[in-house]
Formats: C-alpha cells, sequence, structure tokens
C-alpha cells in the first residue's frame, strides 16, 4: 500500500477559543482526486488554509495536531518552502493582475528561476490550458491580462497555474 502524500493527524484549529476545526484525520494520496466537501461555515477553507500554512498569519489562530507532507512535519518548515510545495486556488480567482495569460501559468517556473527554453514554456503552457480545458478559449489571447476572463476562465487559470 501506498503512503499518503498528505497526513493529517488529530488536527485542530482554533480562531482564538473558537475550536473551528476538530481533532481531524485524513490521508490525501499522490495522483489522486481528493475533494473536500460540506456546507458552508464548517471549515473547507479553514483546513486549507491550515495545509498552506496560511491560518497562521490571522491574529488569535492557532493549530494542534499534525500534518506531515511527505513524511514531513509542516510546522517545521519555512512557510515558503511549503508554500512552493502546495499550490491553492481560492473560491475567488487571483490572477497575477500584470500578468499576461501566457506569464500567470508560467509563472511558477519564474518565480523560481527555473530556466527552460521558449519552446518548453509554450509546450508546458499548452498543456496546462488544455489540462484546465482552458487552451481553445485563450490561444489566440495568450499576451492579454489574464484578468481579461470570465471569472471562470480566471478560475480555470488558476487551476492551471496552479498544476504547475
Amino acid at each position: 500500500m501506498e503512503s499518503p502524500i498528505l497526513k493529517i493527524l488529530n488536527f485542530s484549529a482554533y480562531y482564538g477559543e473558537l475550536e473551528i476545526l476538530k481533532k481531524i484525520n485524513l490521508d490525501v494520496y499522490k495522483n489522486r482526486v481528493t475533494a473536500i466537501m460540506g456546507p458552508s461555515g464548517c471549515g473547507k477553507t479553514t483546513l486549507i488554509r491550515c495545509i498552506n500554512r496560511m491560518h497562521e498569519l490571522t491574529p488569535g489562530a492557532r493549530v494542534s495536531g499534525k500534518i506531515y507532507l511527505e513524511g514531513e512535519d509542516i510546522y517545521e518548515m519555512e512557510a515558503i518552502i511549503l508554500r512552493r510545495r502546495i499550490g491553492m486556488v481560492f473560491q475567488k480567482p487571483n490572477p497575477f493582475p500584470m500578468m499576461t495569460i501566457y506569464d500567470n501559468v508560467i509563472a511558477g517556473y519564474k518565480l523560481n528561476g527555473i530556466r527552460i527554453s521558449k519552446d518548453q514554456m509554450d509546450e508546458i503552457v499548452e498543456r496546462s490550458l488544455k489540462a484546465t480545458f482552458l487552451w481553445d478559449e485563450v490561444k489566440d489571447h495568450l499576451n492579454r491580462k489574464g484578468t481579461f476572463l470570465s471569472g471562470g476562465q480566471e478560475q480555470r487559470l488558476c487551476i492551471a497555474r496552479a498544476l504547475l
């Protein structure tokens, strides 16, 4: 049996004294789809924010329990290193407003100093946009700002960026 890429053990999250997440246990496996579903206000976003260590940025917020990424305790990692390894796409999409559609998709490579040829970048951008079913809608507009897109298209652009 394969090991989970992400393991959450007895994890709780708080805002002040209010316990939002109560002893969550969850295994997430590589190359599988994992859905987190529930009614509004049940803690889905809080859990995702905790996995990316954004919860701790809120004054009065705290956590207990453990989250492991590939066996490493995420709370013992530098947050910026963790965020390079875990991408997030929020309910409200947030394409980088000053970047083109093309640059939004390839941003992770550029921001991390990964040097590849223009042909490789073109191939990666096309593959990622095809994976999110956005390619046919934007292939002739790659040099337009990401904010040119509709809300649903912006969401898929952000997913394409996170996939890379």
